[in-house]
């Protein structure tokens, strides 16, 4: 992996390094798995004697795989559990030697687990009625906007006719991470997709009704809050556009997870004095994770808002996954915080079929649209002064006032300047319905 800058670079490159402990050995997304050498026994056994000093005592991996990587498999706690297991299981053998997992795979110590779970399901699938609020989830940072909008009343929404609200996020620099592992270009990525937005030859957004969020005000608590903000002002024919610039991580549950300015990387020890190592997990709770995305989208997809993501990060094509009305197996997780305990837990299949069903019969449009595939990585560049894909993007936008025409036209130029670098990155579209309104 290029650790200097040339025409081009990896936005995770640097962030790669700043997490050595948790990505060495760090083998190239795109390296081919029959190159990957498979797991020994005795590196599967020095995995499990890590499970051990941790307290993760029913956690376990297996070779699941023909191509030799491993699978976690076992009983934790709660999904923070399944994320250590997977962190501490890659920084032993390797990040590619590591395959994602599946609910079918492990199971969570839970208790009361189809009561919670019918709990959660009917809050998330539950309109909210005329002038109600969605609370904020227990788990979930507590600050609010500076002076939210109230939700307008059914006789408001009426009147007032569509609206497009924004929330524009970019994130170069990062408290937890040295200097020399921030992003060049992420902030003006952001403020040049902003001002696209409000331009009268672009969007025409009034500036008042999209959020730009960058560098130290895009932290976890204002992130969020912004989006329950949003949740609360939208309502039926109005729309969502939601745009981020960052590093992307990939999590144990096959998607991935974005850091913003305060994400926090807490260390964790295995081993004794003289065999020890460090590695890292993730504060998902502090990232914009997988949850977080896929509660945002839901709500607006009930509440029949088109939304429209636009992600210039690693691996951001494993968003698709939290799309509403686009599930295949695997996808759906929920979360529910309780006084005792507080966890993740990924929905049953017929969870899943029964959300997609509904999510499907609704007719809001969702418009997922990501700069590199599930397991690529998303480059800048020097040559066109920000992201590849987000200024290619936004050249194409000014011109066709489309989301994805613009898309269209952006595809073929980022896969060519790619490849002139040696490198892969193919940008991805979502559009549920498929005759849904993509004009801006």
């Amino acid at each position: 992996m290029p650790t200097t800058r040339n025409s081009l670079f990896e936005h995770c490159a640097r962030l790669a390094a700043a997490l050595a402990w948790l990505f060495v050995p760090l083998l190239s997304s795109g390296q081919p798995s029959s190159e990957i050498d498979p797991v020994t026994d005795a590196e599967i056994a020095e995995v499990r004697r890590a499970f051990q000093t941790i307290g993760l005592r029913k956690a376990d991996v297996t070779r699941g795989f023909s191509d030799g990587r491993v699978v976690l498999v076992g009983e934790y706690e709660n999904r923070d559990e399944v994320e250590t297991a997977f962190a501490a299981t890659r920084a032993i053998i390797g990040l590619q030697r590591v395959a994602p997992t599946t609910p079918g795979n492990i199971k969570y110590r839970l208790k009361g687990f189809n009561t919670a779970f019918a709990s959660t399901v009917g809050k998330m699938m539950k309109r909210l009625e005329p002038g109600a609020k969605q609370a904020a989830s227990p788990s979930e940072p507590t600050a609010q906007p500076a002076a939210p909008t109230p939700r307008p009343s059914s006789n408001a929404q009426s009147q007032r006719g569509p609206r497009t609200f924004g929330l524009i996020v970019g994130v170069g620099e990062f408290k937890y991470l040295p200097k020399e592992n921030g992003l060049e270009y992420s902030e003006k990525d952001a403020k040049d997709f902003y001002n696209v937005m409000v331009s009268p030859s672009g969007g025409s957004v009034p500036r008042e009704s999209i959020q730009l969020m960058t560098q130290g005000k895009a932290t976890s608590a204002a992130v969020k809050a912004a989006m329950r903000s949003i949740i609360d002002q939208s309502h039926s024919g109005d729309t969502v556009v939601l745009f981020v610039a960052s590093h992307g991580l990939p999590n144990a549950m096959g998607k991935f997870d974005i850091v913003l300015n305060d994400t926090e990387f807490p260390k964790q020890k295995v081993g004794g004095k003289s065999d020890s190592f460090e590695f890292v997990v993730t504060n998902r709770k502090t990232a914009l994770s997988d949850d977080d995305l896929q509660g945002f989208i839901a709500q607006l997809t009930l509440s029949d808002v088109r939304t429209v993501l636009v992600l210039d990060t690693c691996y951001s094509g494993k968003t698709f996954i939290a799309v509403p009305g686009f599930l295949p197996s695997r996808t759906r997780s929920l979360s529910r915080q309780t006084k005792e305990a507080n966890y993740s837990a990924s929905l049953s299949q017929e969870g899943i079929q029964d959300l997609a069903q509904k999510a499907k019969d609704l007719k809001a449009a969702r418009i997922v649209i990501v700069s590199a595939s599930e397991n690529e990585e998303s480059m800048e560049s020097p040559k066109l002064g920000g992201g590849a894909f987000t200024q290619a993007y936004i050249s194409a936008l000014n011109k066709a006032h489309d989301f994805a025409d613009a898309f269209d036209q952006t595809k073929p130029s980022v896969i060519r300047t790619a490849r002139t670098m040696g490198h892969s990155q193919t940008p991805r579209m979502l559009v549920v319905p498929e005759e849904a309104n993509t004009k801006m």
